[in-house]
This record gives structure tokens, C-alpha cells and sequence, in this order.
């Protein structure tokens, strides 16, 4: 990662500046030391107690017409003037006063701050002016650097993958390191590989206030994670970015103008994806209902090419964010000889063998859980389905990334069963729950909850209902099945059953 210290752009004139202006002549009589402070204005007051007029960052003008004439009335003059956060004091000496009274320099001096001789030939009207171009001059090329930089971050909009050219932009304008994260936090887009510490660190803020733009400070690296929400308060990702160097001296501004160029670009291209998921899942319902002419006729558009025989069918199960990044690395080149869609809450791949062990490498890249079916042919399409939707179950059983159905069909008691005959039992059997209204989530339940011995709470946990909601489910699926879950028999029979039928049966 770049150690560069982050850009902060022009900065305003400092009093180093001012005294080095020939014209001016100005002397440093106390406060050498601070001279690099920068101004805010330039203001005359000879009021004996200026600060309700000032801000902070002033160099204050005074002739001295109202100042104490004792020494501990001095102090308490420049004290109440530094409490009120002035840069410095420029005395005009060739009025009142020839040369600026020891007890003001002693003062100045106590409390650092710069005390200026101004000579009478040099107008304080000169000196404001000086400050107030300087801040005009900062302001403008300000605006014109960040002109140049949303015109940078534009450019990179609009090339070929625009939104990995646009984190990978910021991060050069900000002179440190960017990221694009989905809304789960998962990382879509990287800058820098040694970013990812610095988004660890900024997590438990986004898990905190998921809405909120958070800024940390942590080992000398200023850091923000900005969300990007649509106009209707829909989350979509984070940019996250950050720079070593200086406290504060991250650019926020490149920042906030990134987000909203990548909410934008997001929200296009999710709207994109989510109509082409949904082309590719009918097209998977045609290819499983035997119309693979049809589903071959569109899959140029639709996946870039399609499986050839003999095949494999992959069953990914994981949350919808991780499976949409699924569907990125199939599509990202890695193969052309697949067909895929998201279906039932599972992404469905069906993946020419010649390219399987491959693809299923990348896949595992991603925290899913993947069944693999056998090798098979296109009339042998729907049982290959079953068997990855069964070798994901046993899978997610185990804690383990991926399986295929060859490990699991060579272990238990399935081992020795008619695969086929026993399958059709299964949905014989089960066919009044699956055909019940709202049979699949009443399948759903009987399998979760056989999944967790008969544990009601952790089932009702893990299916995120309430326990009585499980308990009405669990005595509907009796009625309908005509069975008594407490019997151990009735659970073993309906556990082999689920583990034949898979997660999503075809009855």
C-alpha cells in the first residue's frame, strides 16, 4: 500500500507568509515558534474585549488605544485573547506608540502567541486584503481540484468495469486505499490487498449503525466507511477508504462524491442483475421441465454458452448477497460450458464435467455451502439435482464447505437402498405435506427440525419463527402425514426420506 501521506490540496496563507511579504515589513516580536499558523481573517478592533467578534484563527489589529496599562491587565487581555483562539496580534507602531509596550511583548511571549510590529507606512487594510485573497485563491484552486477530481473519477465511470476503476481511482486521489463492500460487508472491490485491515477495523461500527457514514483514527490512518442507500433508504454497500499520515487529513470531500457516483452505478447495475437472475432462473425451470432447446436457444445472452453431457448439477445454499457473488464468478470468464440460476433460495449450476473441479474451486473461494451431483446425462437431469440438493444438506450437516453425493451415497444406510425406488416412496409418502398450502415451508420445518434432534428452540432459532409458530407447524405436518413425531421410528423414517428428497423435492 502507498505510504505517501494523503493530499490535502492548497492550504491558506500562514503568518510565515505574511512576514516574508517585503512590502509589508513586518516584525516577529514574540511567538517565533508559531508562525506557521494559518489565518482565518485578518480583523481591526480596539475594543477592550474583542473575542465575542471572533471565530479563532484571526490575526488581531490593534494600535493600542484601548489597551491595559498594567502589566497584570495586559495578561489577562492577551489570555483572554488566546482562550478565544486568535493566530496572532499585529501592533501598529507610529500612532499611539512608537514601539509596542514591553508588557504586551512579555505577555505574547508567556502565552506563545506571535506578536507582529506593523509599521505605520503599512495600512491594516493591506494586511486584510492579503488574507482575504489568499483565502479566495485557496478556495478556488480548492474547487478547481476538486473539479478535476470528480472529472477523474467520471472517466473512470465509464470504462469497461467502471466500478473497479472507480475504488481503485479513489484510492489514488485520496493517496491511500479504497474498498467496495456489499451490504453484508463482504468485500466486492479492492484497491489495495493490505486494505483489508483497515476494513476489519471500521466493522463493528458498520455493524453498529449499518446507515451511518463512521470515520476512525487508528494507528496513524484516518479511515471512513460511507454507506450507499437508494432514494427509498435501501442499503447497498460501503466505501471504505483510507490514508496514512496526519489526523484529519483524509480528503472526506473525494470520498462522499465516490459514493454517490457508485450508489448510482450500483443501483443500475443491480437493477440489471436482478432482471437477468430472473431470466436465468425460468431458464433453469425449462431446462428441469426437459425444454433444453429452448433454454440452449438464449443461453449465448444469458450465461455465454451452455453445458455439454456428460454434466454435473451444483446446489449452492448460503445468503442471497453471497449468492449474487456466486453468479459474478461464473459469469467472470471462468467457464463457458455452465448454466445457472437462482431458485428456492439456492443457486443452481449445471456445469459440463470437463470444467467442474474448477469452478467448484472458485466457488469454495465464496462462504457457501456447494453440493455436487454425479456425473450424469440430460435424461437423468432431475435426479442429478436431487442428489446435489442432498449432498448440500449433508454438507451444511457436517460444517462443510462442499461434498459430493459419491461421499455421501458410499456412507450409512442410504448406501444400500434402491435409490430410485426409495426415492419414490419418500415423495409418496410426503406428497400430502408438499401439496398442503404452504407445504414448502411446512417441509422446511420438518427438516430443520429433525436437523436439531427434535430441539424445538434451536429449530425455531434456526428458521427464525417463534417456537409456538414451530409447535402449530409441527402438529399440522402430524395431522397431515397421520404420524406421531414423538415416536423415534416416525423420525428416523422422515430423516431418510428428507435425505433422499433434498431440499427442494419434485414431486
Amino acid at each position: 500500500m502507498a505510504s505517501r501521506r494523503c493530499q490535502t490540496g492548497p492550504m491558506p496563507i500562514t503568518l510565515r507568509q505574511l512576514c516574508a511579504t517585503e512590502q509589508f515589513g513586518l516584525r516577529v516580536l514574540a511567538g517565533h515558534d508559531q508562525l506557521d499558523r494559518t489565518l482565518t481573517w485578518a480583523h481591526v478592533s480596539e475594543l477592550p474585549d474583542p473575542t465575542p467578534f471572533l471565530d479563532g484563527g484571526e490575526l488581531l489589529l490593534i494600535t493600542g488605544v484601548s489597551l491595559p496599562t498594567t502589566a497584570a491587565e495586559t495578561t489577562r487581555f492577551v489570555r483572554t485573547l488566546v482562550a478565544a483562539g486568535i493566530a496572532g496580534i499585529g501592533f501598529g507602531t507610529g500612532l499611539g506608540y512608537e514601539q509596542a509596550p514591553q508588557t504586551l511583548v512579555d505577555a505574547a511571549t508567556r502565552f506563545s502567541v506571535p506578536l507582529l510590529d506593523v509599521p505605520l507606512r503599512t495600512p491594516f487594510i493591506a494586511l486584510t486584503k492579503a488574507v482575504s485573497k489568499a483565502q479566495s485563491d485557496d478556495d478556488m484552486k480548492a474547487l478547481r481540484s476538486n473539479y478535476q477530481s470528480l472529472r477523474r473519477l467520471l472517466q473512470a465511470a465509464v470504462t469497461v468495469n467502471g466500478t473497479r476503476a472507480v475504488v481503485r481511482r479513489v484510492a489514488e486521489l485520496i493517496g491511500g486505499w479504497a474498498a467496495l463492500l456489499d451490504s453484508a460487508g463482504h468485500t466486492v472491490e479492492i484497491s489495495h490487498t493490505a486494505a483489508a485491515a483497515g476494513i476489519e477495523r471500521t466493522a463493528p461500527e458498520r455493524d453498529a449503525r449499518p446507515m451511518e457514514v463512521s470515520f476512525l483514527t487508528s494507528e496513524n490512518e484516518d479511515v471512513i466507511s460511507h454507506p450507499l442507500m437508494t432514494s427509498r433508504g435501501k442499503l447497498m454497500g460501503y466505501l471504505v477508504a483510507g490514508c496514512p499520515g496526519a489526523v484529519g487529513s483524509l480528503n472526506q470531500g473525494i470520498v462522499i462524491a465516490a459514493a454517490s457516483l457508485l450508489t448510482l452505478m450500483t443501483a443500475r447495475t443491480r437493477d440489471a442483475q436482478l432482471t437477468m437472475n430472473h431470466l436465468r432462473t425460468v431458464a433453469m425451470h425449462q431446462l428441469f421441465e426437459g425444454q433444453n432447446a429452448l433454454a440452449r436457444n438464449i443461453s449465448g445472452e444469458l450465461w455465454g454458452g451452455f453445458p455439454v453431457e456428460p454434466f454435473q448439477v451444483f446446489h449452492v445454499a448460503g445468503p442471497s448477497g453471497l449468492l449474487e457473488s456466486v453468479s459474478v464468478s461464473l459469469l467472470d470468464g471462468l467457464s463457458r460450458d455452465l448454466a445457472f440460476g437462482i431458485t428456492d433460495g439456492a443457486l443452481i449450476a449445471v456445469v459440463s464435467a470437463t470444467d467442474s473441479g474448477r469452478i467448484l474451486a472458485r466457488v469454495n473461494e465464496i462462504d457457501v455451502t456447494v453440493g455436487v451431483s454425479d456425473m450424469l446425462w440430460w435424461d437423468d437431469l432431475s435426479r442429478a439435482r436431487r442428489q446435489a440438493a442432498q449432498a448440500a444438506a449433508e454438507a451444511g450437516a457436517r460444517n462443510l464447505p462442499s461434498m459430493r453425493f459419491a461421499e455421501l451415497s458410499e456412507s450409512g444406510l442410504s448406501a444400500f437402498l434402491d435409490q430410485d425406488r426409495s426415492t419414490a416412496f419418500a415423495a409418496a409418502h410426503l406428497r400430502p405435506l408438499l401439496e398442503a398450502k404452504g407445504g414448502s415451508d411446512l417441509y422446511r420445518t420438518l427438516a430443520m427440525w429433525l436437523a436439531h434432534n427434535g430441539v424445538g428452540d434451536a429449530a425455531a432459532t434456526a428458521l427464525n419463527i417463534h417456537r409456538h409458530t414451530l409447535r402449530s407447524r409441527l402438529a399440522r405436518i402430524e395431522s397431515l402425514l397421520q404420524l406421531d413425531l414423538g415416536s423415534p421410528t416416525e423420525r428416523a423414517e422422515l430423516w431418510l426420506e428428507y435425505r433422499l428428497l433434498g431440499d427442494a423435492p419434485t414431486i
